[in-house]
């Protein structure tokens, strides 16, 4: 989500008003596109129907999945200031919006989709509540939450000139909660989790390895800084007068 760990030093420029309409407008074609799909699916092939609404619920929440992993490590670089240099700020935030809302817009599908299954008996109330779902409701819960908070993130960088830098940062850290309570979700709710285990692992090893980087590249920066503070302390304290010999 938005820069996990954000630089106080680097003001971001907002988003346009013409980017945040084509980032929702991506959400809302590729959400419907989806519910055609299945709508198309069953007046042609009936047969097939019955197992579409499984199917094109568990490959939105894959995509999903691969798109909020994407998302959180973009803002580890981005925070970090590896491509700072070389890609353009609008640029960058761009695609982080677009990986963001894309993946909700896509989270969304993967559970409300589930309304028309035969099998699993869900309905919206179960869909948007979490922990009441008679079908491994803990895991479930879990993905319903992460969807509330990465919602509540995802919104929250609109306005963070209203929240402050401090505040603004403290509320991103849960960026790794999402990710964490997600990562369980796919592995405790879904059915096709041990075939899917490598990219969990490779997803949950990536986060790792780039927050610890990033916490590393803080604390050199840190001690650089006050590595150079230091010296230019101690030259701007009055040197003390020698003692005046006694004959």
């Amino acid at each position: 989500m938005y820069h996990l760990i954000p630089s106080p030093t680097v003001s971001e420029p907002q988003p346009s008003r013409l980017g945040r309409a084509a980032a929702l407008a991506a959400v809302i074609a590729l959400s419907l596109a989806g519910c055609a799909g299945v709508i198309a699916v069953g007046y042609y092939l009936p047969v097939t129907s019955a197992k579409s609404y499984w199917f094109i619920s568990r490959s939105s929440g894959v995509v999903a999945y691969m798109l909020i992993t994407l998302g959180v490590l973009w803002g580890l670089v981005q925070s970090g200031g590896l491509f700072r240099s070389r890609v353009a700020p609008a640029l960058s935030l761009g695609m982080h919006s677009y990986l963001n809302w894309l993946g909700l817009g896509l989270a969304a599908l993967h559970g409300i989709i589930l309304v028309g299954d035969g099998y699993i008996q869900i309905d919206l109330a179960r869909v948007f509540t979490p922990f009441i779902s008679s079908y491994r409701p803990i895991p479930v819960g879990l993905g319903i939450v992460a969807f509330y908070l990465m919602l509540l993130l995802s919104l929250s960088f609109y306005a963070r000139s209203h929240l402050g830098q401090k505040n603004f940062r403290l509320l991103h850290y849960g960026s790794f909660g999402v990710f964490v309570m997600v990562t369980l979700h796919g592995l405790y709710a879904g059915t096709d989790s041990v075939a899917l285990a490598w990219l969990y692992g490779v997803s949950a090893a990536a986060v790792a390895g780039l927050t610890a980087l990033r916490v590393i590249e803080a604390r050199r920066k840190s001690r650089r800084m006050a590595a150079a503070v230091t010296p230019a302390t101690s030259a701007s304290r009055p040197s003390a007068r020698p003692r005046a010999l006694r004959p």
